[in-house]
């Protein structure tokens, strides 16, 4: 019999803007502090976990092994290991769930996975420097523009939200509207201090004067209304209905949960927040890559024998807002009880640590609501979509 896997802890960065608090910030480094905290939320010592995974997509050479050294530079012991994860914008909720499956399996009893993003930090390429340049010219490349784009289907992300806007009919009006809400839902949920829980302060050096205390998400836009976004142009295509307003941010954060079995919990005397329910991934047409959540979230449902009308509460991140929509009407979602605090338009998407963030997102907003059972979910880049079903203990 499989064991049941719970999060005893689950913490996260504020959300940085592109080239904004957290840009100099090492990835390790980032991931190491949300590490650390959340292993003194779950009051057990570092010694005790049996695995590091980590979420990560934008990886600089400088710091490859992202989930070994995350677990170094936050005190975990040397025998334990570390391993990176690239699921592109679901990596950090792979990590949670190769976690799960570890304590599932016996092969683990403790956990820490997560996921980490300086989008800020990716670095330019030479690519044809080492061989082909020699007295030619050549081009430098940039590691965001290039991990943004689907090198199957040559499509960069925007320009697969504009094919579903086409495919499902759906106009820049609803669009706009849909990241209205996502701004407005965020600011409203800041000044209400719903994220203080779960965001752990980041102290950043300056180059004079005290550190600068980094504690609440610089992407999102207070009194954001739809005359703003109505100004903005199309971004990918020139008759086309996607802008930088309607789309999600390029971010800098990091996330981490801890996991247990519930046995293991049980024996440290530790209450539980959360245990996993089910989990799903899917493959979609790589051109049409922002509906993924649907078949992901059909299948962890069928997993778990439970109906949509049975979850409460839902994190669908907001890649676009015409992803969002599509999945909306394919799966007959209740606005009201999806992303209630933003989502990636308005609080942004570090892309391997989303994953993570939006767990913890939910699971604070549940304890908050007093719901029982929760999904997140998102969609991925190469045409596939996941999605986790959480119960509150």
């Amino acid at each position: 019999m499989k064991k049941e896997v719970v999060i005893t802890a689950g913490v996260r960065t504020a959300i940085g803007t592109f080239g904004g608090s957290l840009k100099d910030y090492p990835a390790p480094d980032l991931g190491a502090l949300v590490v650390k905290e959340a292993l003194k939320r779950s009051k057990i010592e570092p010694g005790l976990v049996d695995d590091v995974i980590f979420g990560n997509c934008m990886m600089r050479p400088d710091e490859y092994t992202i989930g070994r050294l995350v677990g170094l530079k936050a005190g975990i012991p040397f025998t334990t290991p570390g391993v990176t994860i690239q699921r592109q914008c679901a990596s950090g909720m792979q990590a949670i769930v190769y976690g799960a499956q570890q304590i599932m399996l016996g092969d683990a009893e403790t956990i820490v996975a997560g996921g980490v993003e300086m989008m800020s930090r990716a670095p330019y390429y030479l690519k044809d420097a080492r061989w082909g340049a020699r007295l030619q010219h050549s081009q430098m490349s940039c590691g965001i523009w290039d991990g943004l784009t689907d090198s199957y289907c040559g499509l960069i992300m925007g320009l697969t939200a504009e094919n579903l806007a086409a495919k499902y009919n759906i106009s820049r009006q609803e669009q706009d509207e849909i990241a209205c809400r996502s701004h407005n839902n965020a600011e409203a949920a800041i000044k209400a201090g719903k994220f203080k829980d779960e965001i752990l302060p980041v102290s950043i050096p300056q180059k004079k004067g005290e550190p600068k205390i980094f504690d609440t998400d610089e992407h999102v836009r207070f009194g954001m209304n739809i005359e703003t976004l109505s100004k903005l142009k199309p971004t990918f295509k020139k008759d086309g209905t996607v802008t930088a307003g309607n789309a999600s941010g390029i971010n800098d954060a990091a996330a981490a949960v801890v996991l247990m079995s519930m046995d293991k919990a049980k024996e440290l005397g530790i209450q539980p927040i959360a245990k996993l329910v089910s989990y799903a991934d899917a493959g979609v047409e790589p051109e049409l890559m922002g509906y993924g959540p649907v078949p992901a979230t059909q299948k962890a449902l069928k997993k778990a024998n439970l109906k949509l009308e049975d979850i409460e509460l839902i994190e669908l991140n907001e890649a676009f807002a015409a992803q969002y929509l599509a999945c909306e009407k394919l799966l007959g979602l209740k606005r009201e009880i999806v992303n209630v605090n933003g989502s990636g338009i308005a609080l942004g998407h570090p892309v391997g640590c989303t994953g993570a963030r939006i767990v913890i997102t939910l699971l604070n907003e549940m304890k908050r609501r007093g719901n029982r059972l929760g999904l997140a979910t998102l969609c991925v880049g190469g045409g596939m979509g996941f999605a986790s079903i959480w119960e509150m203990v």
